[in-house]
């Protein structure tokens, strides 16, 4: 195998390989990126851990076919720091790799393409545009909620639903609930939600942010297929059952607070700083005033008041803070609402000027 390749195009298919190769696997071939020829003028590009893999098909000028593996990392920083534009790529004796740029040259350790295992052929699947800029708000607003406990793999992904007009991603650890609701044309019709795990989102997000072009989604067998700008991601679908989150979402919290996100952003950023994961911050909503408040022995205590939209009785509730933050961080708008029921109850907050988008917070006893 010899070829030429651009280096600003290998590194758009390696940048992604990199961090999806398993370098802790039991298998060592899953730490490299495969490298096959395809034709005069392509380069197939791959890497999987069995759960992402990914595809990439780059513009190549191919003097000899063949392909070889080579260790993913070590193969990115390599040619990201080669001078110059043009690399020279040859397999050489006992599958190295030879890589040259200008009087620069590299030999890396490789093993034989024969023994990559096979990963999904996007080629098999049916593809229907959508908007990528939905897609990726959609993620950056559930995959925070995704659960990290391995043992409840059923909460360790994103539920997905859609209709083929409007799609669903809801996402929840046991202990806060995220669900936003869009229109996203061109999505596939699902009989039934799918479970994307949440490595999988994160790659998914890489190829819609950084790629360009138009961008394609298809599912197929127990795979979600995304694919843009050449580059191609199959992520494996976590076959559970999602928990029924239409139970979980509060519908008669009467004990409505209309306030400035941000106010109440920064003030529950500060009121956390004398918080602990068994002492968080309580809420205090009582005609007009909101009070927030932290009280730790070991640190400290912390009070603010806040002007807010309320005219109900008193009602009072802990939490832990980095709940509620990490939902208005991800809001953008002036004012949101926060809907409470009684002390040990879910609260709900969304946005003041839609209702697309939910977070539900469990309540915690302080």
């Amino acid at each position: 195998m010899e070829l030429r390749i651009q280096k600003s195009d290998f590194l758009k298919g390696l940048r992604i390989a990199q961090s999806i190769a398993d370098r802790k696997s039991t298998m060592p071939i899953l730490a490299n990126v495969l490298l096959r020829t395809e034709g005069k003028n392509r380069l197939f590009l791959s890497a999987t851990n069995l759960n992402v893999s990914l595809s990439a098909e780059l513009p190549a000028k191919i003097e000899k076919e063949g392909g070889l593996t080579v260790g993913a990392k070590s193969l990115h920083e390599v040619v990201a720091n080669l001078p110059g534009e043009d690399i020279v790529i040859k397999r050489a004796e006992n599958n190295w790799a030879e890589l040259r740029a200008g009087k620069v040259q590299y030999k890396l350790v490789g093993m034989a393409d024969r023994d990559f295992p096979r990963i999904p052929d996007p080629r098999e699947a049916t593809f229907s545009e959508i908007d990528p800029a939905v897609l990726m708000e959609m993620i950056d607003k559930t995959l925070f909620a995704v659960s990290t406990d391995e043992n409840r793999f059923h909460l360790n992904g994103v539920l997905f639903e859609s209709d083929g007009a409007v799609a669903r991603m809801v996402a929840t650890d046991g202990h806060r609930l995220a669900k936003i609701e869009r229109t996203l044309t061109g999505a596939p019709v699902l009989q039934s939600g799918i479970i994307v795990p949440r490595k999988g989102l994160t790659e998914i997000g890489k190829i819609t942010d950084s790629a360009t072009g138009p961008c394609e989604i298809a599912v197929a067998g127990n795979h979600l297929f995304v694919r843009r700008g050449g580059l191609s991601l199959a992520v494996k679908l976590i076959e559970a059952q999602f928990p029924p989150y239409q139970q979980v979402i509060p519908k008669t919290n009467d004990k409505v607070i209309v306030i400035e996100r941000v106010a109440l952003l920064e003030a529950l950023k500060r009121a956390s700083l004398m918080s602990s994961d068994t002492r968080g911050v309580r809420i205090t909503a009582n005609q007009g005033v909101l009070q927030v408040a932290s009280d730790n022995p070991e640190l400290g205590e912390a009070r603010e008041e806040l002007a807010v939209g309320y005219a109900g009785d008193e009602i009072s509730i802990g939490f832990n803070p980095r709940y509620m933050i990490d939902f208005l961080d991800q809001m953008t708008v002036e004012q949101v609402r926060v809907e409470l029921s009684g002390e040990l109850d879910p609260a709900v907050i969304r946005p003041c000027e839609a209702a697309d988008y939910v977070g539900v917070v469990m309540p915690m006893r302080i």
